[in-house]
């Protein structure tokens, strides 16, 4: 179970001398090490009555009857996740300020949200649940779960009754009993043996499910990568894009490493950028770094290597497509050209000329294509949009004046899938080769999307052709921008900083786990053009949230030392809207609503906290005359538990309902925080992003991650309880 295995974690930091108990002194670190905050006094008190009980307990059939109890020994893993499971009661046997709860306080049990649920649905006087009735009276009823079969039932129940439990049943709810510890499996004490496991369930076990992968808030089938689905054009997916990817800070600063392409590619990311200029070496050997800063170099040929390591570690990788800024020179052009092609050999996609439609991915697999530069048509000045340099000016507006690069030469030109084009409006750019493309600057986004005749036209470009946008260059923090507006325009190459934690990596980490986290997700219909209707997100839902509880939450970043944190829960939907479904009215006290013309809200990279419009009234107005669409991100926040990541729940009777008008585009966002004192004081615990067309209804777990998106260490154990429930609006 997730205690069991937190344990294992935690346990080898706190039994400091290996012998495989921890006395007292040991004991108390780990109830800080976990999160669990008693008094002093209380937790001695309750190491040594359970050391007394069971001294004196030699008639009890278990484990520890068979060994000779020293108090010098302590205790055992076994039987530390006994005593766990007895504090976990007593938490939630009072309330958040430390008072006794009223109902129920005889039963310390019922006061865990787990058994809540479990007499809401089969009945308080019930220790089992069958196969039969968890499917109809849970599976169908609650969850929504309609494709559920009494197989599917059997099979899970296998799998929870197999699992590694130190405890298997509750302890009476007595606390003068010493309960049973045997480190056994559900069924150990049935005859039913294999039958037996498939039939039923305990509490403890159902617990398990709650907070467990089975029961994940994100749909499993939208998890999983389904290769049917890879048989479009390329222009059809959203591509997981890193921008400066050799970035690890700031973008003036910072160093560049080579690491960073390798951190990018085991997250998912599928297109790369490399900045590359002339260096000082005869050999003319380019260096990759931010022109123009003092940021530190890397070798070309590093970069290249890295990705040809990673392709032949993944043979079946979706294609990798390297972003190429070129600010060379001819020579170092045609170093780069040839290191291309002996480096990457096969991998290396080579374009055929006057190709008429864009391949698929699975027509590209384990193959890298380039993106930058092929010799100019006459129409254009031949020169490329430098976002390495792109300045933002006191009033706003970009500047125009960019350095012109140099001429691509034939080597590399011959490489170059991908052609990057000067935008210059979309009725002409809708006429081009589908293998020419255009960047655009989060701030051209937003000019481009003020009229709306742009929208439709942008999405039919974007059904042949690629459109990439990356953040402005006032960003020198190397924050992001939100990136679901520029998704919802059918954008397939959203570039973000993917060195930065903040709220906009969250999102995207949480759209591009689907697919099995390949780097490619289908569009859905409303990124695409539609004929009858400008805004083409259709069938409104109401999302309702009740956040219910957690599990194994860690420290900020994962720390081994520290306080016990004072858990709250933030709750976002980030969602494109129509502006004459704009109101301000409605708000709750504990709703924070934030509109912006185009959705490219400033996220704040330190604090990951979108900034509110200054004139809110002003923005709705000008919404509605110009009839955009506009980025809402409506924001909710649980009260705070004190002193308690191990095991907090919060009031299940507050409700967190949103509107969401694309849920095909929309997110939801969980954020934990731990409330020290509010604002800027309050630290990020972990995190999590799920597209609400990939949410599950019912009584769900969601995964959380770390400042990287991953479940690394003391994060792979942490899980939110929440109840979902979506319906169609009228």
């Amino acid at each position: 179970g997730r205690l069991e295995l937190l344990l294992r974690y935690a346990w080898y930091d706190t039994d400091c001398n290996k012998s495989g108990y921890i006395d007292q002194s040991e004991f108390l670190q780990l109830l800080s090490r976990i999160n669990i905050y008693l008094k002093q006094e209380k937790a001695i008190q309750i190491y040594k009555k359970f050391i007394k009980e069971q001294h004196n307990n030699n008639q009890r059939k278990s484990k520890l009857s068979l060994r000779n109890f020293n108090k010098q020994h302590g205790i055992t893993l076994e039987e530390c996740v006994y005593l766990l499971r007895k504090i976990r009661k007593i938490l939630h046997a009072t309330s958040e300020n430390g008072k006794d709860k009223k109902r129920n306080n005889t039963d310390h049990r019922r006061n865990e949200i787990s058994d809540a649920i479990f007499d809401r649905l089969f009945g308080p006087e019930k220790e089992v649940v069958s196969a039969r009735e968890f499917l109809h009276g849970f599976l169908h009823w609650k969850q929504n779960d309609g494709g559920a079969t009494l197989e599917d039932v059997r099979n899970l129940f296998q799998k929870l009754n197999g699992m590694e439990l130190s405890q298997l049943g509750e302890d009476n709810d007595d606390e003068e009993e010493g309960g049973r510890v045997d480190g056994g499996k559900a069924g150990d004490d049935n005859d039913g043996g294999k039958e037996n496991k498939e039939e039923t369930i305990d509490r403890l076990h159902f617990a398990e499910y709650l907070f467990g992968p089975h029961n994940d808030a994100f749909r499993p089938e939208k998890v999983m990568f389904d290769r049917t689905l890879m048989d479009k054009p390329l222009s059809h997916y959203w591509i997981n894009t890193s921008h400066n990817t050799y970035l690890t800070g700031d973008q003036l600063k910072s160093l560049s490493s080579v690491e960073m392409y390798a951190a990018a590619l085991q997250r998912g990311c599928k297109c790369l950028e490399i900045d590359c200029w002339d260096s000082d070496s005869k050999t003319n050997n380019p260096m990759v770094y931010h022109g123009y800063t003092v940021t530190s170099k890397i070798p070309f040929h590093e970069i290249i290597s890295c990705v040809k390591a990673y392709v032949d570690a993944n043979p079946e990788t979706l294609p990798i497509i390297l972003s190429l800024e070129n600010h060379c020179t001819h020579p170092f052009q045609k170093t780069m050209a040839q290191t291309l092609e002996t480096t990457l050999g096969d991998a290396l996609y080579i374009p055929k000329p006057g190709m008429l439609f864009l391949p698929s991915p699975v027509e590209l697999v384990g193959k890298v294509l380039i993106k930058g530069k092929r010799p100019a048509d006459k129409e254009d000045d031949e020169t490329i949009t430098v976002e390495s340099v792109d300045q933002t000016l006191p009033d706003g507006k970009e500047n125009s004046s960019e350095p012109v690069l140099p001429k691509i030469c034939p080597e590399l030109a011959r490489l170059t899938m991908f052609n990057g084009v000067k935008y210059r409006n979309f009725e002409q750019s809708n006429e081009m080769s589908c293998t020419d493309m255009h960047s655009f600057s989060e701030l051209k986004v937003s000019k481009l999307t003020k009229d709306p005749a742009n929208v439709p036209l942008w999405r039919k470009y974007n059904l042949d052709h690629l459109s990439r946008t990356y953040p402005a260059g006032g960003r020198v923090d190397s924050s992001n921008y939100n990136p679901i507006a520029a998704w919802s325009l059918g954008c397939q190459m959203v570039a973000l900083n993917f060195q930065t934690d903040d709220s906009a990596m969250v999102l995207n980490d949480g759209r591009f786990r689907e697919n099995g986290g390949c780097g490619y997700v289908l569009r859905p219909r409303s990124t695409f053009p539609m004929n009858e209707d400008r805004n083409s997100c259709k069938g409104r839902v109401m999302l309702r949230i009740r956040v219910l509880a957690a599990a194994c939450l860690p420290k900020p970043n994962g720390d081994i030392a520290g306080e016990v944190i004072d858990p709250f829960v933030v709750v976002r939907v980030h969602d494109m809207i129509d502006s004459v479904k704009v109101d301000g009215s409605g708000s709750s006290p504990k709703t924070k609503v934030i509109k912006d013309l185009a959705g490219m809200s400033i996220t704040g990279a330190k604090n990951s906290v979108v900034k509110d419009i200054t004139d809110k009234s002003n923005v709705i107005k000008r919404s509605i005359s110009h009839q955009v669409e506009i980025l809402e991100t409506t924001e909710r926040k649980t009260d705070t538990v004190k002193d308690n990541g191990f095991c907090p729940q919060w009031d299940d009777s507050e409700v967190f309902s949103f509107t969401v008008g694309c849920p095909d585009v929309a997110m939801l966002q969980i954020v934990v925080m731990d409330d020290d004192g509010g604002g800027l004081l309050d630290d990020t615990v972990c995190k999590a992003a799920i597209p609400v067309s990939c949410l599950r209804q019912g009584y769900r777990s969601v995964r959380l991650n770390d400042q990287y998106g991953s479940q690394h260490g003391p994060f792979g154990f942490a899980r939110l309880l929440l109840d979902v429930s979506i319906e169609n609006c009228l």
